[in-house]
């Protein structure tokens, strides 16, 4: 379900805005779905509500032999529901929006347990999985988490955008900030699908300060269709003379 397996060097959790942690396949069965069938449509935790609310509309309304007006939940809740996400032939998401809030102590416990830290003491017997780690039979400080890793992305997954800036077709990256740091990253995964270059300061200023905006409007809108809007900028305009590689 999206753990680290040495990844960066990192492993037993999934806290950061990498691919390897925050997509995972969706896996559905109930009515209204097709046996089998696949989508390469992105769902998100978000359309969970929306798909049983749309579910039960439609049971509800052929059983009773009422027409079929709309599911009011895809327009009240940021998600779509994931059966219009199977029966749509072009993709309906043009980005989402990743949220995390960092977790830490409010004050130190000891010497490894600190403020504002997510540590504890470990032994050997955390690892009960292949491959596992000899590490003798002495405790060591374990850290998953700090505080100041809260972080908002945009994920962009759309094709409708050209041009960007970093690579040809730039419309398959992660955007995202730290507020508490203000610190930033930006990968092109089509170029970069393991995130091993950061390119943020590479981007020009009026790029940079487009992406942040964009972020700043997803955390504050509300239902599918306004997100989807405001995550469907184009950004062609400030980063298209933009090449880092």
């Amino acid at each position: 379900n999206g753990f680290y397996f040495g990844e960066w060097g990192m492993i037993l959790d999934k806290r950061q805005p990498y691919e390897m942690t925050i997509r995972v396949p969706m896996m559905v069965s109930g009515p209204l779905f097709t046996t089998g069938q696949r989508t390469p449509q992105p769902a998100l935790n978000i359309d969970i509500a929306p798909t049983v609310v749309d579910i039960a509309h439609r049971l509800y309304t052929k059983r009773n032999g009422l027409p079929f007006p709309s599911a009011g939940g895809d327009t009240t809740m940021d998600g779509i529901s994931m059966v219009k996400l199977v029966e749509s032939p072009q993709l309906l998401r043009s980005s989402f929006l990743v949220e995390y809030h960092g977790m830490g102590n409010t004050k130190d416990r000891d010497e490894c347990s600190r403020a504002n830290m997510r540590c504890w003491y470990k032994d050997s017997g955390v690892w009960q999985t292949e491959p596992k780690f000899d590490v003798g039979d002495e405790k060591f400080c374990f850290c998953v988490d700090s505080k100041n890793n809260t972080f908002t992305c945009l994920r962009k997954v759309n094709g409708a955008s050209k041009n960007v800036g970093v690579s040809a077709e730039f419309n398959d990256f992660i955007a995202c900030e730290f507020p508490d740091t203000g610190f930033h990253e930006l990968y092109d995964l089509q170029r970069d699908i393991f995130q091993t270059n950061n390119i943020w300061n590479t981007i020009s200023e009026s790029c940079r300060s487009n992406l942040t905006d964009t972020i700043t409007q997803m955390v504050a809108c509300k239902g599918f269709e306004k997100c989807n809007e405001v995550s469907g900028v184009e950004f062609s305009g400030v980063c298209r003379s933009v090449e880092v590689f």
